[in-house]
């Protein structure tokens, strides 16, 4: 994935052996399928072929991408898998999917899928059924920023995870507790696959980051994404009807950094 991997576990020690090397078997496994730009993955096979011809996917790639189609709607296109390749509003409507036989077809030879907004998230979530599968209680993933923590850490507490300052990376501005939740963090300092497409420009300069907690990490890694996309007053909007979702914008304020906090803190 061309980042940093970091695992907790608080279990016996035969315990997290086994689910340390599971867990980073599995980040290997996905990473393997979904990159975008090793011209071997299963991805860039799609990527290649299915304009010409539906392409059979793996149960894995046909939830991912189905998953991918479902958030660039929610989100209004605000999120998008087609943005890298089409640069236009509404590109992942060109994506045809068949639930029975698991196969997906591109209708523009243009289009290319781009899971770099979804993919961490996607992985991060599997290991998570992983070790809840094997009743791993007591952990902290984190895999590039993408964070989900569940249980308490060595000292008894709930891990706690910071935002950083945008003007200072190495200071914190704010700090949180992770209760059986995900976390990501997404800003043009932070992440670099937010796409403007001219059509869903980033609603504002003063915009420096967004951190969003959510049930699942890849819903907190899409939704960051499309949040800072954009904006205050759209996210607003938004997660009236998704109360369970939190957001932290860090908002430049005279070349200070102002924390915005939106839903139930």
């Amino acid at each position: 994935m061309g980042t940093t991997v970091r695992i907790s576990i608080v279990e016996d020690s035969i315990k997290i052996q086994q689910a340390m090397d599971e867990a980073f078997a599995l980040l290997k496994k996905y990473d393997d399928m979904l990159s975008f730009y090793n011209e071997y993955s299963k991805l860039s096979r799609i990527n290649k072929y299915a304009a010409k011809a539906p392409q059979p996917v793996s149960d894995d790639m046909f939830e991912i991408i189905n998953k991918s189609l479902y958030y660039c709607k929610i989100t209004g296109g605000a999120f998008d898998v087609t943005a890298t390749s089409l640069q236009t509003k509404g590109g992942y409507g060109s994506i045809r999917l068949d639930k029975r036989r698991k196969m997906v077809h591109f209708k523009n030879p243009k289009l290319k899928i781009d899971l770099g907004g979804i993919a961490v998230g996607f992985c991060v979530d599997k290991v998570v059924e992983y070790f809840n599968e094997h009743k791993i209680n007591n952990f902290l993933i984190d895999v590039g920023g993408d964070v989900f923590a569940k249980g308490k850490n060595k000292q008894g507490d709930f891990w706690r995870i910071g935002v950083r300052n945008p003007f200072k990376h190495n200071e914190l501005i704010e700090q949180f507790e992770l209760k059986d939740e995900a976390a990501t963090t997404s800003g043009n300092y932070v992440k670099n696959h937010i796409v403007d497409t001219a059509l869903h420009p980033v609603a504002t300069q003063d915009i420096l980051s967004v951190t969003v907690i959510a049930k699942k990490c890849i819903e907190a890694d899409v939704l960051a994404t499309a949040f800072f996309v954009m904006g205050l007053e759209k996210t607003e909007i938004f997660l009236e009807k998704h109360p369970d979702i939190k957001a932290i914008f860090v908002i430049n304020k005279n070349n200070k950094p102002e924390l915005v906090r939106i839903g139930s803190f």
